[in-house]
């Protein structure tokens, strides 16, 4: 089952238990003020884990819109499971990234920094919020009822040190890459995708001594945002041709 209407909000305190919900200021506004959505419209709440509703607009306020449900559905939680570990990178480009990687459902975004990230956070808690909005709008856009966990940035060798991978594959140009046929996979699997410059030869081997799979995007040198996109693409369909 999908919910459809040209309206949709995240609301992250929805629950099953309620029959109204008030959204914040700024879900309101971009409801009311900038969708245009009119009293008596349907919209669609989502709360990011998976549970939705298909509402009634009572209140059409800027600041402070009420809905009241109609009916609500929740979504089971994928069994596939692809955490994004990305270097961090400038500009817009990370989050183009971040909302085509959300379109794409994957459960977890890990920012990192490397030896040759050019990107340097000075506010990371604000810098995050940003993001989180990134999320919150593919959601939005794609009907993806279920946000990405968004990890705080790390070191790529505090992650490896701190959070041991189990399956995880690692772009590469390397001769020694694999095929995507080639890969032992999982259900639950970390997709490396280093910054301009990609990762540094020490960084390669630490992540091929840690257990990822170098695999390959084929012969060009791609940008981190085609290489991203393209990588979760192929791993997420080859994930699919595990079975549950």
């Amino acid at each position: 089952m999908e919910l459809m209407s040209d309206f949709r909000s995240y609301a992250p305190d929805l629950g099953l238990e309620k029959s109204t919900i008030t959204l914040s200021p700024f879900e309101s506004h971009h409801l009311v003020g900038t969708n245009r959505a009119k009293q008596g419209n349907e919209v669609i709440l989502f709360n990011g884990t998976g549970l939705e509703w298909k509402a009634r607009l009572e209140k059409a306020d800027k600041r402070r819109c009420v809905l009241i449900k109609k009916e609500a559905f929740h979504y089971n939680r994928p069994t596939k499971n692809i955490t994004l570990a990305i270097a961090l990178i400038k500009g817009k480009t990370f989050d183009s990234i971040l909302r085509q990687a959300t379109e794409l459902g994957i459960a977890r975004i890990q920012p990192l920094t490397t030896q040759w990230t050019q990107v340097q956070i000075k506010n990371a808690e604000s810098k995050c919020k940003k993001w989180q909005m990134q999320l919150v709008e593919a959601c939005k856009q794609s009907g993806n009822p279920w946000l990405p966990i968004l990890s705080d940035p790390k070191k790529l060798d505090q992650l490896l040190e701190e959070d041991p991978i189990e399956t995880a594959v690692v772009a590469s140009l390397e001769s020694k890459a694999k095929n995507w046929s080639d890969l032992k996979l999982s259900r639950a699997v970390t997709l490396f995708i280093g910054p301009e410059g990609d990762f540094t030869p020490d960084e390669y081997q630490l992540l091929i001594e840690s257990g990822a799979q170098p695999v390959s995007l084929g012969p060009h040198v791609l940008r981190s945002e085609t290489a991203a996109v393209s990588a979760l693409s192929v791993l997420s369909e080859s994930i699919n041709q595990i079975g549950d």
